[in-house]
């Protein structure tokens, strides 16, 4: 059986809305910036490595994301549903994945993207991903088959270990 690694990561921190500004063009601080950028080179000194990103289209997001395609050179998608979705939104998504995809690092929001962590953690234990927090996942299913309770969580990261 082929073993997969799902790395779930929460966007860094954003700016506040400006008044009458949409959340969804919300950028990332400078604390959120900073901690996405040492999260990065924490992930180089791992040898973590995606070779397919999936992420929100907002732009705290897409700025979470971007620094990690740059540097993996991996492909990125944006899918509009990413943008708070539901945890079976995100699970829906993901079964969508290429079969030849071995490691997929999803940047989203939370609430949905927290369930996800803690729905499909084998140890059935709660997960709560602050801003620019990431988990990791070792899974021994096709990803069309992933399901809740199917996934080894393997590691977590939050800006205090970085």
């Amino acid at each position: 059986m082929v073993e997969r690694t799902l790395t779930l990561l929460r966007h860094g921190d954003a700016m506040p809305a400006a008044p009458g500004a949409d959340d969804y063009d919300r950028p990332l601080s400078d604390r959120g910036s900073d901690d996405i950028g040492r999260l990065l080179k924490k992930c180089v000194l791992m040898d973590l490595r995606a070779d397919w990103i999936y992420a929100s289209p907002a732009a705290r997001t897409q700025s979470s994301a971007q620094p990690f395609e740059t540097a993996w050179h991996c492909a990125s998608v944006n899918y509009p549903d990413l943008y708070l979705g539901h945890e079976d939104q995100l699970l829906e998504r993901l079964r969508q994945t290429p079969a030849d995809i071995a490691h997929i690092l999803m940047v989203g929001h939370n609430p949905g993207l927290s369930y996800l962590a803690s729905l499909l953690n084998n140890q059935q234990q709660r997960i709560e991903l602050p801003t620019a927090a990431l988990a990791s996942f070792q899974i021994t299913v096709d990803w069309v088959d992933l399901a809740y309770r199917c996934a080894e969580l393997t590691f977590t990261l939050i800006p205090a270990d970085y």
